[in-house]
């Protein structure tokens, strides 16, 4: 059995809506140099438990002043291009942070996943927007003999994402290790799963409040540095593991 884990480039874009950020919430850039944190997979594209997208700042014109102000994020199913309201770059060479008229921040594509934390023993949703971590998710994920999922798409090992440096010196790794799904992961998942569903990311509401968006797009999978599609499978053999608290 093959799992479409990681969503895809999605064809077809639709209005571009405004979120909010949902709690449990978590990005690698809320690490500081030299720490880290250790996660396991839950759920997968199939089940709604993974999406990827494109988010911009965006601005409005303060109705009082005139001037252009920051006003949340926007979340689009594909690259969103140069929207009307997206946010200038700032120019950080000067003291009071002025804006660069005529500039506009990049959008930036994420991959969001369901996980549980070790450290918060809690189900928070990843919101990966560093390059290098997805192509390193990629990556793990090929090596489909050690890194296996089981029938209900929870991940047989665990992830620990570490940062290193800051600014522009900055690198996240990731190191995987093989832990069986405990029984009591697989009782919560199962009693919580349907009151996650990350496409409501594109219809602005709650990932927490349950299904309330039918399209995930079209399921394509990760790609190698080959070019060749990247579908993790089901254990095919009993996983061992002497440490499966987490």
């Amino acid at each position: 059995m093959t799992l479409n884990v990681i969503p895809p480039e999605l064809l077809e874009a639709k209005d571009k809506i405004e979120t909010k950020e949902p709690q449990p919430y978590w990005k690698p850039s809320s690490l500081k140099d030299g720490e880290s944190e250790e996660f396991r997979l839950l759920g997968c594209y199939e089940t709604g438990h993974a999406v990827t997208g494109w988010q911009y700042a965006s601005e409005i014109q303060d109705p009082k002043t005139g001037d252009l102000r920051f006003n949340g994020y926007v979340v689009t199913r594909t690259h969103p291009g140069s929207p009307s309201d997206i946010a200038r770059e700032t120019d950080w060479s000067k003291p009071d942070r002025p804006k660069i008229d005529g500039t506009y921040v990049k959008p930036r594509r994420f991959l969001a996943w369901v996980a549980t934390s070790a450290t918060r023993g809690r189900l928070e949703v990843l919101f990966l927007e560093q390059k290098s971590i997805r192509e390193q998710l990629t990556e793990i994920l090929q090596e489909v003999e050690d890194y296996t999922w089981t029938e209900e798409g929870l991940a047989n090992f665990s992830i620990k994402i570490s940062k290193k440096g800051s600014g522009l010196d900055t690198r996240y790794t990731i190191m995987p290790k093989v832990r069986v799904v405990p029984a009591k992961i697989k009782n919560e998942w199962e009693s919580q799963k349907d009151t996650i569903w990350l496409p409501n990311f594109f219809a602005g509401k709650d990932p927490f409040d349950g299904k309330q968006e039918e399209d995930k797009g079209l399921p394509a999978g990760g790609v190698d540095k080959r070019g060749a599609h990247v579908s993790p499978t089901t254990a095919k053999k009993k996983v061992q593991d002497d440490n499966a608290e987490f």
